[in-house]
């Protein structure tokens, strides 16, 4: 603690800031007013028991206390913790006092228009899946934050796609909205809840692994509402799958990374060059074609942009091979 005289004019100098006498702080603390005049005065410390009484009443803190000095920048994080906690309270009340307030207002007028609730679901469903996103349910939670936001917030989209399927009657289209919300959430999501866990070398082959699950069941789907050839519909899904899934599992092994760039590059270069030939196989010959004339591009464009795409793509995946292996061979000498 600092010298008598310092602490004393300290304490003075808060006490006065409170517009307390030191009668009334001496009241305030069961202690004499005569001991508060010491105190002041620098002729004696308060007695230990009292440390944090006076800093209640004085609204400073023990360090301050101790030191007998304003600590400037922890009462500039007291006040930006307090207008955080203001912004947040506000960020949080206003929109759920209007998303309820709206919810009651589409209640009571479906109700008077109607006689029935009917169109209200699809409203409450909406304002559900808004919530969702701002302010968000995490509000709730004090962990898990994201699991909570990507949870709660497919889920309420999902429930407003059925609330609008069952209001409009249409039910065919559904099924495939929610696979395809559920792609998009894999896809942004999975790597980031997998990447602090003990599977996160295979986030990447487990997020595209599911993306290709759910889209063999779109197509399982559509060949309930529309009739073609099913075989060749997942024939198509599985290549083009193909190059994503096996590019996600060398990014799980032990090399080089511009090395594994280079591998994943090449292949899906090839991949990408013979998609449409596997097309033209699985289904039958297109209008475009595919030929390769660079003398006549307005005949054949589509086989001439086609191959220059896999020649850029290679050049850039022979760059990545070229920095992979100088970097290896540093690495091993």
């Amino acid at each position: 603690m600092t010298d008598k005289k310092t602490f004393g004019s300290f304490i003075k100098s808060k006490r006065i800031e409170k517009n307390y006498s030191q009668k009334e702080l001496a009241e305030m603390l069961y202690v004499t007013e005569g001991a508060v005049s010491k105190w002041e005065r620098g002729i004696s410390y308060p007695d230990i028991t009292l440390v944090s009484d006076i800093c209640r009443l004085l609204d400073i803190s023990e360090h301050e206390f101790i030191t007998s000095s304003t600590d400037t920048a922890e009462r500039e994080m007291k006040l930006d913790a307090k207008k955080f906690r203001v912004i947040r309270g506000t960020w949080f009340w206003v929109p759920t006092i209007s998303y309820i307030a709206a919810a009651v207002i589409c209640f009571i007028c479906n109700l008077a228009v109607n006689h029935t609730l009917s169109w209200f679901f699809v409203v409450l469903t909406s304002l559900i899946c808004a919530y969702s996103f701002i302010p968000t349910f995490t509000s709730f939670f004090e962990s898990k934050k994201l699991l909570v936001f990507a949870s709660t917030s497919c889920l309420s989209i999902c429930l407003l796609l059925a609330a609008c399927a069952v209001y409009t009657k249409s039910f065919s289209w559904l099924l495939n909205a929610i696979i395809g919300v559920l792609m998009g959430y894999s896809l942004l999501f999975l790597p980031m809840l997998l990447s602090k866990t003990k599977i996160s070398r295979w986030k990447f082959l487990i997020a595209f692994g599911s993306i290709f699950v759910l889209s063999v069941l779109m197509v399982l789907n559509i060949r309930i509402w529309e009739t073609f050839s099913l075989w060749k519909a997942i024939a198509m899904t599985c290549y083009g799958f193909s190059p994503v899934i096996i590019s996600a599992f060398i990014c799980t092994l032990h090399f080089d990374s511009f090395l594994k760039a280079g591998i994943c590059t090449a292949l899906s270069s090839v991949m990408l060059y013979f998609a449409n030939f596997v097309a033209e196989w699985l289904f039958g010959p297109s209008d475009s074609s595919y030929k390769v004339d660079f003398y006549n591009w307005e005949e054949y464009a589509n086989g001439n942009i086609n191959v220059l795409c896999l020649l850029s793509l290679m050049a850039i995946a022979a760059i990545f091979f070229g920095i992979g292996i100088y970097r290896t061979r540093k690495l091993g000498k």
